[in-house]
């Protein structure tokens, strides 16, 4: 493939399908995080477009040469690529945001609310012990090869809808409010255990409380919550890894489904 060689319509073409992947990488959960050095956000769509394109110059277009004469005719299929991507990349960023918040839940409950640091990712303070839980998770999304099924997910996309082939209906605003709900339906299910037994802890004190004042229960329960924690923690651990997959999983067909409501 010869830059030199390349028409103004490829290189227009090259420039919309630059665009929907680049929106798509700048939500991607690690690749567009803030502690990604910005030359590595730059380079990583554009060596991933430059593979994909003499692929896509074959069969995934959907415009027309005259499409692009006009100001507003490139601009409209830009921003149709644009959605594409930033749809995609949404709809991941959600679903790793929602075990975010179910794991700064479960810090929250364990008493770590003070031990906090600040998170790249959410670009938020979250609990010590909720951020190693979030490593661990990332930890099996790349076990799993979440990573590759994020790029092949882009590159199905383009075989999806071609270049310029978006087309918008209402159907997508309610299919990302589904998505929106699934997020915080995956976050109490994750936190679930952990809030439940820890609101019994807290009940067994309030009946300490009240049966022996001379125990300073306030003190005592600080200790207790983080022992009980980990021990939840430890308990649940071997399904750990099955349920932070399923909701990788879960992720990859909200991915695949959002294609289909832009065709």
């Amino acid at each position: 493939m010869n830059v030199f060689t390349f028409s103004e319509f490829e290189i227009l073409l090259f420039f919309a399908a630059l665009v929907r992947v680049s929106m798509f990488f700048l939500l991607l959960p690690f690749f567009g995080d803030n502690n990604v050095p910005g030359t590595v956000k730059i380079l990583l769509p554009f060596a991933l477009t430059l593979m994909l394109f003499p692929i896509l110059k074959t069969g995934a277009i959907s415009v027309r040469p005259e499409d692009l004469q006009s100001s507003l005719g490139i601009v409209i299929v830009v921003f149709k690529e644009a959605s594409v991507g930033l749809a995609m990349g949404f709809i991941a960023k959600m679903f790793f945001d929602a075990l975010s918040f179910g794991f700064a839940f479960v810090g929250m409950q364990m008493g770590f609310t003070m031990a906090s640091m600040y998170d790249h990712h959410t670009e938020s303070n979250m609990p010590v012990i909720s951020q190693v839980i979030m490593i661990f998770a990332t930890l099996i999304f790349l076990g799993i090869d979440g990573h590759h099924m994020l790029i092949r997910a882009m590159v199905e996309s383009f075989r999806v809808i071609p270049i310029g082939g978006a087309v918008f209906t209402k159907a997508i605003s309610g299919f990302v409010m589904n998505a929106a709900v699934q997020v915080f339906w995956i976050a109490v299910k994750l936190s679930a255990p952990m809030a439940l037994v820890i609101f019994l802890a807290n009940t067994a004190f309030g009946i300490i409380a009240k049966a022996v004042p001379q125990i300073n229960v306030l003190v005592v329960s600080f200790s207790v919550n983080v022992l009980v924690g980990f021990f939840v923690l430890f308990l649940t651990l071997p399904v750990f890894g099955t349920n932070v997959g399923a909701v990788f999983q879960e992720m990859f067909v909200r991915m695949t489904d959002v294609l289909r409501y832009l065709t």
